[in-house]
């Protein structure tokens, strides 16, 4: 179903031709219509063509400020008249730049450059909680709320987790109907009908092989294959034990945008230096990039891969044994504007998640970073500019205080609506 809270995106003039010749056509970028998760239409309105015929006219579009030819592009054919392009092979849920074009035997002209956002894959009914479903927690139906009070959520992570516990406590001071219970310490509660049941507890880490642990980082979930074969055998403890986990996300601190930099140089594609950190790593605490292909620059064979990997691993392994546990993608912490580089090449990091999870229809992901960058209400995210790329960021609203998680009451409340959603999903709810 698609509707038209998905289809969230928004139009920016952000520049006009930087091009100093003044026999160059002159033009506008149409404003982009029809969005849809692959395809949308734009299109140029020639303004002058300063007596030299135009011979081809079009628009490009890429994922970085002002396209140009070198990237895909449609060709709308010649004269002065305006036009519309229909623009194709777009990713979903990403935001594209697209600039109208064009050419004379002078040169290239080029319009202002606009910003839009695809449409998610709502036709496969995909579990993403992101900004679009903040407000929908609200129609869970009763059946399904009750359904979540059935579910232990177990969020295992450092100081930014804990903006979804108290949350999901402040959302219930505003709706009695969403009644939880947190646990900060000692064995988890035992299965109840009464209220949905959240923690961050796991049975071992890194360095405990055993034991309910409630301080839980980078190197339990994913930069350390130690601590990966003791994440398995807690999930199988407590799917043994009468302590059946329902959903289990890893809660991100500043694992990747800490400001550790130590790489030999900047990367040529996105051109930032990695940040990251990647405690008890085969290589140490170092920045790391996406891939394999980073390790050039970073010295590091963590990366990006390494976490979706492990949390892939978490998935097989559940379903392998039977377990009804669903184990959730996730994103991490906006609130780092202050330093820009870092923020921006952490917001690189979290495009990468949402493609792997797009990937496939059964991959669920908590986009606690998404969620942040809105506020109630608002259809455009609050942003940055760094390098000339321009990234979302988390709100003023959001962050407030920073006294809950290092966010605000607010901001914990919004992730707490979403997880409400994304839980009642899993329960079985089809979202409409």
């Amino acid at each position: 179903m698609r509707t038209s809270s998905i289809c969230v995106f928004f139009t920016l003039a952000l520049s006009c031709s930087s091009e100093s010749n003044s026999s160059l056509p002159k033009l506008e970028t149409l404003s982009v219509t029809d969005i849809m998760e692959t395809t949308a239409k734009s299109g140029g309105k020639i303004e002058s063509d300063l007596g030299e015929s135009i011979s081809e006219k079009g628009v490009c579009w890429g994922l970085d400020l002002n396209p140009t030819l070198s990237n895909p592009h449609t060709s709308d054919g010649s004269g002065d008249d305006s036009y519309e392009s229909l623009i194709t092979g777009l990713m979903p849920d990403k935001e594209y730049h697209v600039r109208a074009f064009a050419t004379n035997n002078i040169g290239v002209g080029y319009g202002n450059d606009i910003i839009f956002r695809t449409l998610s894959l709502s036709s496969t009914n995909q579990i993403i909680a992101d900004h679009t479903v903040v407000d929908k927690y609200d129609d869970i139906p009763q059946y399904y709320i009750d359904e979540v009070k059935k579910m232990w959520l177990t969020y295992p992570g450092e100081s930014h987790s804990q903006a979804i516990r108290v949350g999901m406590a402040l959302l219930e001071s505003i709706d009695p109907r969403y009644s939880v219970s947190v646990k900060e310490s000692g064995p988890p509660e035992s299965y109840t009908t009464s209220n949905l049941r959240v923690s961050r507890a796991t049975w071992g880490d890194l360095n405990n092989s055993s034991g309910w642990i409630y301080d839980y980082g980078e190197e339990d979930w994913f930069t350390n294959s130690t601590a990966i074969l003791r994440t398995k055998a807690g999930i199988t403890y407590s799917n043994t034990h009468n302590l059946g986990i329902s959903a289990m996300g890893f809660g991100w601190c500043y694992d990747m945008v800490n400001w550790k930099q130590d790489c030999v140089a900047r990367d040529e594609v996105y051109g930032c230096y990695w940040h990251g950190s990647s405690k008890s790593g085969p290589e140490g605490d170092r920045a790391w990039g996406l891939n394999d292909a980073d390790y050039a620059l970073t010295g590091n064979s963590v990366s990006m891969d390494t976490y979706l990997n492990a949390t892939q691993q978490y998935i097989d392994h559940c379903t392998a044994n039977g377990y009804n546990t669903k184990v959730f993608f996730t994103t991490g912490p906006v609130d780092v504007q202050a330093v820009y580089e870092p923020s921006y090449q952490g917001y690189v990091k979290h495009e990468y998640i949402r493609d792997y999870v797009l990937a496939n229809p059964s991959r669920i992901l908590f986009d606690y970073a998404d969620i942040l960058c809105y506020d109630d209400g608002s259809e455009a995210p609050n942003t940055l500019t760094w390098n000339g790329h321009t990234y979302p960021v988390i709100t003023d609203t959001n962050l407030g205080d920073g006294m809950v998680g290092h966010i605000g009451s607010a901001g914990a409340v919004r992730l707490a609506k979403a997880m409400w959603w994304m839980l009642a999903r899993i329960a079985g709810w089809d979202g409409i």
